[in-house]
């Protein structure tokens, strides 16, 4: 297997050689440094709580060399407290860097390159699963309001994409291999990721569905050796889009992961977002999750919520001002927020 990521490699290196020689177009390069305060009380039937949410910094560094060669790096240098109070370790992001099973402060480092319709991608990057839910930056996402499969999926792994777009520009296909969750370390586990994605746009529809199958061992006392096991995961993300109203369905038959394997269910995940103008955005988000093994405490879980978005900047939308308030289920407990994203991005050349 090493064999053949050495030779997709080489074969990508050698592709590179030839669009620098062929064309020096849209040569540019910045930088964004992204940051996000969340203040995050919760009022629950036992006690109230206060976390700083989804208070985060990232860097966000982005390139091109001609029309055919991009890339892309993307670090998460800090994480305020965990979801609902549980406080998180500050050095976590930078533990385990070779970990495929956690996140560590790399989240994506990968290149591009395209020739006519065919991208092909190598390096870390996310796992083409379904869903609209993980459209967002990961600054933007409101973890409170975030399903348990957001929450526990290790989405970065290490791999290569090969994707194909229409003429048109309507339809995506997507076949990828990468490292699976399950595995220690990249590459040495032997234990990968195949996931085939289908996103498009067609006017007022826009899908996202995908088939994944992640690979992991399965210990049997008595057994020889390793035992091969897969788990297969279904999402299909469908996003409407009707004016200033953008509506949001995404399922998966996936209730969310644990350290050695996904747990079987469903989880719905729900979005009615309106924009009354440019500057302002308002929605409506709620999430539903049946655990077949009945692992999680309250089962089905759910949560809903409503979200305010304001960006005070003219003509820009750098800096956002939030706010949401939501009930869980789970804690029977509201949760309110309040915070700020800002964007700065520098251009290098």
């Amino acid at each position: 297997m090493k064999k053949y990521l050495l030779s997709i490699a080489a074969l990508l290196l050698g592709l590179l050689a030839h669009s620098q020689e062929a064309d020096d177009l849209g040569n540019y390069a910045e930088v964004s440094v992204i940051a996000r305060l969340d203040l995050n009380p919760y009022f629950g039937k036992d006690a109230t709580e206060f976390t700083l949410g989804n208070s985060s910094i990232y860097t966000y560094f982005t390139g091109s060399a001609s029309e055919h060669f991009s890339w892309t790096l993307q670090n998460h240098w800090f994480s305020g407290n965990s979801f609902l109070g549980q406080e998180a370790d500050p050095w976590e992001l930078f533990r385990g860097l070779g970990s495929t099973a956690a996140t560590n402060f790399i989240d994506l480092a990968y290149v591009d390159l395209m020739f006519g319709g065919w991208t092909f991608t190598l390096g870390k990057q996310c796992v083409a699963t379904g869903g609209h839910e993980y459209d967002d930056d990961d600054w933007d996402v409101y973890t409170g309001l975030a399903t348990p499969f957001w929450n526990s999926f290790s989405c970065y792994q290490w791999g290569g994409t090969v994707a194909w777009t229409t003429p048109s520009e309507m339809s995506t296909f997507a076949l990828q291999m990468t490292t699976s969750p399950y595995g220690e370390r990249p590459f040495a586990s032997g234990l990968w990721t195949w996931s085939a994605q289908w996103t498009g746009e067609y006017g007022w529809f826009a899908p996202t569905w995908s088939l994944s199958a992640l690979t992991r061992n399965d210990y049997i006392p008595g057994a020889p050796g390793p035992n091969r096991g897969c788990d297969w995961i279904v999402v299909l993300g469908n996003q409407f889009l009707l004016d200033r109203w953008t509506i949001e369905l995404d399922w998966t038959n996936c209730a969310g992961f644990m350290t050695d394997r996904a747990m079987a269910g469903h989880t719905f995940h729900g979005k009615v977002n309106f924009a009354p103008s440019e500057r302002w955005n308002v929605a409506l988000q709620g999430n539903f999750c049946k655990d077949n093994s009945n692992y999680f405490e309250v089962n089905p879980w759910w949560n809903a919520g409503a979200i305010a978005e304001f960006f005070p900047l003219k003509e820009s939308d750098a800096l956002r001002l939030h706010a949401y308030v939501a009930y869980d289920s789970l804690y029977s407990a509201f949760v309110l927020k309040v915070g700020a994203r800002y964007d700065l991005t520098f251009k290098l050349w």
